[in-house]
């Protein structure tokens, strides 16, 4: 009975960690280029097995072949990094990779953080999020107001009285003149880096990825990117809803396993113990 309690309650923890990552990936299925999580799950470390009656070896009785650890273990999380749908905005400034890449951000730490990271610490981030605006200046940065890298991992800044566009190289150009004398220009490419190994990125929050001391970046892509669109998040609001609901379902089994356990437990102590 014991035993079954455990098995129990490492299967209400595990569900519970499942739920997290489900919920987790609803939060963010409007948020850009976001890659949804998973989870996984692991049987019993070993088995406990008995030889009954085995003539095999001299002496017929019962041995332990290894050591019972009941209970289901959480696994590793892990992230689906399939591209998401387009969605056409009509910005210049909204860039959507198609393909593998990342862009590249100029990252400062607005605080103190558990990742080591110490408020106005710079560091390089990377993002498959495109939605990026021009400052007044010219600059080209995120919605938080860090700056976009180019190629060279540089600022990018433009003339922001001039007309711009940027082509699927990442290659922004810039316009003048009118007319049949229009002219254009390139005058800056957006950087796009890959990773050998996605397991060596660090998913430090607000949608930025940072390459831990083993990352090999690739600073050529092969992925291109298109203006005038945003990568949606991949994750599925219907597929969450149903895992969401086996989770609860799990969940509500293991809690009526551990009452009745409980409940044949006390019929053991109390009606049992005074015969």
């Amino acid at each position: 009975m014991v035993k079954g309690l455990y098995t129990a309650w490492t299967a209400m923890v595990n569900e519970q960690h499942r739920m997290d990552v489900a919920t987790n990936n609803l939060a963010n299925a409007n948020t850009n280029g976001y890659k949804k999580e998973g989870s996984t799950q692991q049987t019993f470390d070993s088995q406990l097995a008995l030889k009954i009656k085995d003539t095999s070896e001299p002496g017929s009785y019962p041995r332990r072949l290894g050591r019972i650890v009941p209970g289901v273990k959480t696994g590793e999380d892990y992230t689906d990094w399939s591209e998401g749908p387009m969605k056409s905005t009509g910005n210049t400034w909204d860039l959507a990779i198609s393909g593998k890449g990342f862009f590249a951000i100029d990252y400062t730490s607005a605080h103190n953080n558990i990742a080591g990271h110490t408020q106005g610490q710079q560091t390089v981030m990377y993002t498959r999020d495109g939605s990026f605006t021009l400052t007044a200046d010219g600059a080209l940065v995120t919605h938080d107001g860090d700056f976009v890298l180019d190629t060279e991992g540089q600022h990018i800044e433009v003339d922001p009285t001039k007309k711009h566009a940027v082509n699927v190289k990442g290659q922004v150009l810039e316009f003048t003149g009118d007319g049949a004398d229009e002219t254009s220009e390139v005058v800056a490419t957006i950087g796009l880096f890959d990773f050998e190994d996605y397991d060596a990125l660090y998913k430090y929050g607000e949608n930025l990825y940072e390459p831990t001391d083993v990352a090999v970046r690739i600073d050529n892509a092969t992925g291109s990117i298109n203006a005038g669109f945003l990568e949606q998040s991949n994750v599925s609001v219907v597929d969450e809803m149903v895992s969401i609901i086996n989770i609860q379902r799990h969940y509500e089994a293991a809690s009526t396993m551990i009452q009745t356990a409980n409940e044949t437990l006390k019929t053991a102590t109390t009606d049992l113990g005074r015969l």
